[in-house]
């Protein structure tokens, strides 16, 4: 991978929830890249760390705003992964998420410039997203954590792997899976965060990348 600017398209399938009704929804997205590191192995684990946010991290979940009831219910009652938005999850919101999620693991290592994104369920427009734009102004939230953890930002901007926000008794969640190259990782999140946020409830899988092993 040079230091010049490409494109990937990547695409992934989830479940959403409105109003309290759920709608199956799959999502097209086309990242516009380019790599800030010179190490050539840098520029592929990073990559690598990329396709993995949207091929095993964001893929097969359900999606809804923290607030919606349902939600909660699901929350506590299933065993399933989510993506927790703090609005309904249109798709400006959705593209939103993305690109700035994909930035934050990214870790400046390699900077998505523009990200576009459309759905089944979004009437076949297509939303772009860049750093300056409106979209993001959607994710301000005041008052997301407790005021115990209000110094950490929501999971959309931090490296980890979370997709959503919950206080465990250690800390917060930190996210389902845990990167493959988690010394880089814990090296940029605060001190107070690594000894108090907890990795999952049961043992994290681990997403090195080699497709020919078993997930």
């Amino acid at each position: 991978m040079s230091k010049k600017k490409f494109s990937w398209n990547t695409k992934f399938k989830s479940i959403i929830v409105v109003d309290n009704e759920l709608f199956n929804n799959e999502y097209q997205i086309k990242l516009h890249i380019t790599p800030v590191t010179i190490n050539l192995q840098e520029q592929g684990d990073y990559f690598e760390r990329l396709k993995m946010l949207f091929e095993n991290v964001f893929a097969n979940t359900i999606i809804a705003s923290r607030d919606e009831k349902l939600y909660q219910v699901l929350e506590k009652e299933t065993n399933n992964r989510f993506i927790q938005l703090p609005r309904q999850p249109y798709d400006q919101l959705m593209a939103a998420v993305c690109f700035t999620k994909s930035n934050a693991i990214l870790q400046g290592k390699i900077i998505v410039n523009e990200l576009e994104l459309s759905s089944y369920q979004g009437d076949g427009i297509t939303y772009s997203i860049v750093k300056e734009g409106p979209e993001i102004q959607l994710l301000d939230v005041d008052n997301w954590f407790p005021t115990k953890y209000n110094k950490f930002d929501p999971w959309w901007l931090r490296p980890d792997t979370a997709t959503y926000d919950k206080i465990l008794d250690k800390g917060i969640y930190t996210g389902h899976y845990r990167w493959h190259n988690q010394v880089a990782d814990m090296e940029t999140v605060d001190k107070e965060h690594v000894e108090h946020a907890k990795i999952f409830e049961f043992n994290p899988k681990v997403l090195d990348g080699d497709k020919s092993k078993n997930k």
